[in-house]
């Protein structure tokens, strides 16, 4: 893991548990004569601030606009009760519709929270949850001025979307599951990976092994463990943290005491978001079959292994255990990138200025000097000079000490056997 990958996961990060503390303040927010105004300031206001911040994106599309939640509020007549749902309502009218459906919505899930119901679903014949989402997309339209479409219209579209991701879903985990069995036989050498192909082809499933696992993958660089929970009604968050950071040396999980817990792409715990340190497992969703993954803060060179907790019952009286050890790969440190216009005092890592280009158009070095893959990327540049003042489509360096051919072109490098 190189300094600019550490970098992005940082601000990746630092991303979740800004979204954390925002959905946070929302859920507080429910029930309360702000909570619609609060969302709709963070969905189309914040949000859309945050991608107009990305001028990359705007070069050669429309930019999107901010809505005005005091502009599109006023007081127009509108019943928001009973809407047409043939006619593509105005700009204020959505919003009313918004608030109306967003507040209902909200009473509904704080009742809920008091009995043993499950959470909001949406159903198109479900007039609160389909006046929403059609609020929510008609206003999302408005900002990114896409053609807006009826309630009607809107659960048109939503009835014939459900059924086709139902469809592929029943698919794929028709394929996973037989997977998961070969898993559970301990038959792993049969596992493969599947892919579904279009064409002419007499197979539409074709298969091939399983590719080795790269250590220098962020997915295949994991220790992956067990940790057993008795009660997560009573376990809290930061009982898991002390448990982590108190196990014996010879189990140590070497993160450091700067710790990250994620769950997804929920951020639950960092040094400096510790909201969530005295909630329960359960309250925080973490129950049997979840997982959550804990990184180290202080990881600046890539060698500090993240660790993937699998959630399961307690098979003791223990509060927490972890399992797996015995089973945990050991990895190298990861060897580091180095930049290629960083100084060296290694003669080797010297790119050599010193060729002739021989009447098939290929370049020669005319010393001892080798070229090695970190230098090929420097080396471009000066070669690109060269294949521009000659005309050449493509140029090869062939080095005396080297058997293989490289093709250099304008865009990239690859070596060819």
């Amino acid at each position: 893991m190189d300094v600019e990958e550490t970098a992005e996961n940082s601000d990746e990060l630092s991303a979740l548990r800004e979204e954390s503390r925002a959905l946070a303040k929302l859920a507080g927010a429910m029930g309360t004569q702000d909570f619609a105004r609060l969302v709709f300031d963070k969905v189309f206001d914040e949000d859309v601030e945050r991608l107009l911040s990305m001028k990359d994106m705007w070069v050669q599309r429309r930019p999107p606009t901010v809505l005005d939640f005091a502009a599109l509020s006023e007081h127009t007549g509108f019943d928001p009760a009973h809407p047409d749902d043939h006619a593509v309502l105005e700009p204020k009218e959505w919003c009313a519709l918004f608030v109306h459906s967003a507040e209902r919505l909200a009473q509904r899930r704080l009742a809920m929270d008091q009995s043993t119901q499950s959470g909001l679903v949406f159903d198109k014949d479900d007039d609160d949850t389909l006046h929403f989402v059609a609020a929510t997309a008609n206003l999302r339209s408005l900002a990114f001025g896409i053609e807006q479409k009826s309630i009607f219209a809107t659960k048109a579209m939503a009835g014939n979307i459900i059924p086709a991701i139902a469809t592929t879903n029943a698919i794929v985990a028709g394929m996973m599951v037989m997977q998961a069995i070969l898993v559970l036989a301990q038959r792993i050498p049969e596992c493969h990976t599947s892919y579904v192909t279009y064409g002419k082809r007499a197979r539409c499933i074709i298969k091939e092994p399983l590719a080795e696992p790269n250590p220098r993958c962020p997915v295949c660089r994991r220790r992956y463990l067990t940790l057993r929970v008795r009660d997560c009604a009573q376990t809290t968050l930061g009982d898991v943290l002390d448990f982590v950071k108190g196990l014996d040396l010879d189990r140590d999980l070497q993160l450091g005491d700067d710790i990250s817990v994620v769950e997804g792409t929920r951020m639950l715990y960092d040094p400096d978001f510790d909201d969530n340190l005295s909630k329960p497992l359960y309250e925080l969703g973490i129950v049997s079959g979840k997982m959550i993954m804990l990184t180290s803060e202080d990881d600046d060179d890539g060698s500090i292994v993240p660790v993937v907790l699998s959630i399961a019952a307690a098979k003791s009286q223990d509060s927490l255990a972890i399992e797996g050890f015995e089973s945990v790969p050991i990895f190298a440190p990861l060897p580091q990138l180095v930049s290629a216009d960083a100084e060296s005092d290694d003669e080797d890592d010297v790119i050599t200025d010193d060729f002739v280009v021989d009447d098939s158009g290929a370049i020669v070095l005319e010393d001892d000097d080798v070229v090695t893959s970190p230098m090929i990327a420097s080396a471009v540049s000066s070669i690109s000079e060269e294949l521009s003042k000659r005309k050449l489509d493509e140029i090869s360096v062939i080095s005396q000490d080297d058997t293989k051919r490289r093709a250099v072109s304008d865009d990239d490098i690859e070596v060819l056997d």
